[in-house]
């Protein structure tokens, strides 16, 4: 039997036992007025009486049972959403290989300067003439798959939210501020791919737009998480 079970029917048992002392009380009271030859009609109503508290109850006992399983349900059901979402992010964020893209990104990006779909997609065809620029050209490369990659995770995040598969309140306390440095970073490339899918991102899009702060600055003493711009429909 499981803690929620047994502290359903200790509910029951409880609230039963309270339940039958006053009633059993008022059916007492009741008896002292029954006359020593009654009517018919006075044994219909005394047993009316006993169905009616046998009734009540029981119907009381459920609903107090049925209040007891959704409120301890519903904390069984966060405790679980929080432990899932500790769990992804110590395999995702905490892995090698989250750390080895995001440092990818970083080599062909560098933090706090804004990225373009043209650059995106420069350093994703990227090619070099010599081995000296070849290497680099792989960087870049790497680099443009990391940054999808990271953009990707952050959305799975962010659907993961919405679905209330995730805790919310646990991600904005651990990953608000590198996810929206990303985004600000990514800003304009973002709103680019969107114009020809609106649903690009959507997830992630509407989760950078609740959590940026209007009074974010970085290291350098600038802006940043800034709005993502709505650019015109190119049709």
């Amino acid at each position: 039997m499981t803690a929620t079970a047994v502290l359903a029917a200790s509910v029951i048992l409880v609230f039963a036992a309270l339940s039958t002392f006053l009633i059993t009380g008022e059916f007492q009271a009741l008896l002292r007025h029954i006359p020593d030859q009654p009517s018919e009609d006075y044994k219909i109503l005394v047993t009316l009486f006993g169905i009616a508290a046998a009734t009540l109850t029981a119907v009381l006992g459920l609903l107090v049972a049925l209040w007891t399983y959704r409120r301890s349900s519903k904390a069984t059901r966060l405790a679980q959403r929080k432990q899932h979402t500790i769990t992804i992010l110590f395999e995702t964020r905490l892995s090698e290989y989250f750390q080895r893209t995001n440092t990818q990104r970083k080599l062909a990006f560098p933090v706090d300067q804004d990225i373009t779909l043209a650059d995106w997609r420069a350093a994703r065809t990227a090619t070099g003439s010599s081995p000296q620029d070849e290497a680099r050209a792989a960087a870049l490369r790497d680099g443009a798959d990391a940054l999808q990659q990271m953009l990707n995770y952050y959305e799975f995040l962010a659907v993961g939210i919405a679905q209330q598969d995730l805790d919310k309140d646990l991600l904005k306390a651990s990953i608000r501020g590198i996810m929206c440095n990303l985004v600000d970073d990514a800003r304009i490339m973002i709103a680019e791919l969107r114009q020809n899918d609106p649903k690009t991102m959507e997830h992630l899009v509407h989760l950078y737009e609740e959590w940026r702060r209007d009074d974010a600055i970085n290291h350098n003493g600038e802006i940043t998480e800034r709005p993502i711009p709505r650019l015109p429909d190119p049709r």
